[in-house]
């Protein structure tokens, strides 16, 4: 069973639902979601990933990552992860 300690996906969206109580963290997310993930939660981001942060509708914080070529590591750590027949090795997660 994965924490948010080891789950980077976890690390995520931990910070998503801080940022959902929190103004300023969450303006930060939104205005450098990359840099703010890295501070927050210690991670360090392949510069290949794309990362998005949007403010929802109803006002939460969404961050979308997304690749082509998601390490291996990460892809374990996915529920279900890619079927055997991929060799495309994309994906995407988002909290």
């Amino acid at each position: 069973m994965s924490t948010p300690e080891n789950n980077p996906l976890a690390l995520v969206e931990e910070l998503c639902n801080r940022a959902n109580q929190d103004a300023t963290l969450k303006a930060r997310l939104l205005a450098d979601p990359r840099a703010t993930i890295e501070s927050e939660t210690g991670l360090q981001i392949p510069s290949g990933w794309i990362i998005a942060a949007t403010s929802l509708a109803d006002g939460t914080v969404n961050v979308d990552l997304a690749n082509e070529d998601i390490p291996d590591e990460y892809l374990e750590l996915v529920s279900g992860g890619l079927p055997e027949s991929s060799t495309d090795g994309g994906g995407k997660s988002s909290c």
